[in-house]
């Protein structure tokens, strides 16, 4: 008997440092993602925090961008 293995289209990989898929705010961004109805997501650890695998280009630009939001929300906080 052959086994076949399920090939997935990967849109992109980001890694998220210094954060873990148990950390309470990834774990909010997932949750919003699903509300949203995004594609689906492989979450693994990476080198330096969470990897997050996506299966859509607009779903990996969201995070992005909602990533870029928080770390300049977090420098503006701490000066």
């Amino acid at each position: 008997m052959v086994k076949r293995r399920k090939q997935e289209e990967i849109a992109g990989i980001l890694e998220f440092e210094g954060r873990t898929s148990e950390d309470p705010e990834f774990k909010e961004w997932m949750a919003d993602h699903k509300a949203r109805n995004g594609g689906k997501l492989r979450v693994s650890k990476g080198a330096t925090g969470v990897r997050v695998m996506f299966s859509k280009d607009a779903d990996m630009e969201f995070w992005q961008e909602r990533s870029d939001r928080e770390r300049k929300m977090g420098k503006a906080g701490a000066s």
